[in-house]
């Protein structure tokens, strides 16, 4: 149900992944008493100081009272009335910001309202339903429409039902629909023992989250059969044959592809999920391939080999620290007088999707200066399932140095 998200940095639950706040509502389908019963038995067991539950929901149903439906639409802010009204639930939440007994400010009410509303999101998500909060009303036309206690505080309006296709969404909101998601980095929202230190997940998480999550021919980096560049390189090469590793492998079609032409190929990935995808695949098509997990930055290969293909791993790494790692063990895996086929992001390519490192010959051959040489660098592309404009690429070939 939910667009693909980018950026990810950990493998969650899929409930988590599949939550989103769509515009696209099916209006002639309604939400089942049980679903609704469910979404509100989520919510009602939500945390809460004290145990207080400070929430109250007003559940207006289309289907069973479009008058108090009705009255609650109109109260939204007009762009929102554009989609909501496909909804065919709308539902307030409110808080009240006093503790019962004491009758004591409860500062927290607001916060535990919350948490209430996404249980009951989340709940929805489980359910097949869609979910939409909304901030976006007039607070006095809301408290009108549902008749709410002069003390209660309306926090949102959480409009349900079940998916549509993004086609029906209205006109304004259609991009928005197809649009991938994305996040600020964990490193921006979350902080070491103090303010200030970011805390870092670690790198291979994302990666595991990328192929949970996504099918492997649905991913930006998919590429059927043996990408033209690495193949037009070995030819001009002349090389049939030697141990080759395809570093990065990630749904393992270039090892597959490489397996096919001879050579004896070792595929290693960061993450297990992509490494199992695609030992499946080889197996599926015949293919001889020993498949590893292995992080390129703390890599446990040891043996040297004649070729190394790199189709999208640099470019992963834009700091000093992560390239040098990264080369370090190109250096030590790659025998003297062997080739690095390497395929990155292009500086030119100035797409805010994709990875950090973005690359020319002269960087390449700057950075590859201690124990390269740069055979030949040009200008390329990388296309894939869901690229309709291919991305700027560089393709290289370098020689280690003789030692």
């Amino acid at each position: 149900m939910g667009q693909q998200r980018l950026n990810v940095q950990a493998p969650v639950a899929c409930l988590f992944a599949e939550r989103w706040s769509t515009r696209a509502f099916d209006a002639e389908k309604p939400v089942t008493a049980e679903q609704l019963a469910a979404c509100l038995e989520a919510a009602r067991w939500a945390p809460s100081c004290f145990g207080e539950e400070p929430w109250r929901f007003v559940v207006a149903d289309r289907f069973s009272d479009e008058g108090a439906w009705q009255r609650v639409l109109d109260a939204l802010a007009e762009k929102n009335q554009l989609w909501a009204q496909n909804a065919p639930v709308l539902i307030v939440t409110a808080c009240v910001p006093t503790f019962a007994d004491s009758g004591q400010p409860n500062r927290w009410c607001e916060y535990d309202a919350g948490q209430a509303a996404i249980s009951l999101c989340l709940q929805a998500a489980e359910l097949g339903l869609a979910s939409h909060q909304m901030g976006g009303f007039d607070v006095d036309a809301v408290r009108e429409a549902t008749g709410l206690p002069g003390d209660w505080r309306v926090m949102s309006v959480i409009a349900l039902g079940h998916p549509a296709t993004p086609e029906t969404a209205p006109e304004p909101f259609r991009d928005m629909e197809t649009a991938p998601r994305s996040r600020k980095p964990v490193e921006e929202i979350a902080h070491a023992g103090r303010w200030g230190k970011p805390w870092r997940p670690p790198a291979a998480c994302g990666w595991e989250a990328r192929y949970r999550e996504t099918a492997a021919e649905q991913l930006p980096w998919f590429h059927e059969g043996l990408d033209a560049d690495i193949a037009r390189a070995l030819d001009d090469l002349g090389l049939a044959t030697g141990r080759l590793l395809d570093l990065g492998c990630g749904p393992g079609t270039q090892a597959v592809a490489l397996a096919g032409r001879g050579f004896t190929v070792t595929a290693s990935d960061i993450s297990e999920t992509a490494v199992a995808s695609a030992r499946a695949r080889a197996e599926k098509a015949g293919a001889n391939v020993r498949f590893v997990v292995d992080d390129v930055l703390d890599s446990g290969l040891d043996e040297p080999f004649d070729i190394i293909v790199d189709r999208g791993v640099f470019h992963c790494f834009a700091e000093p620290e992560a390239q040098a790692a990264y080369l370090a063990t190109i250096r030590r895996l790659l025998a003297p007088g062997s080739y690095l086929l390497l395929k990155c992001f292009h500086k030119d390519e100035t797409s805010e999707m994709g990875p950090p490192g973005r690359y020319d010959a002269d960087d390449i051959r700057r950075l590859f200066a201690d124990g390269f040489i740069l055979v030949t660098a040009r200008d390329s592309q990388f296309a894939g399932p869901q690229n309709d404009t291919p991305l700027k690429a560089l393709f290289c070939i370098l020689q280690r140095s003789p030692d």
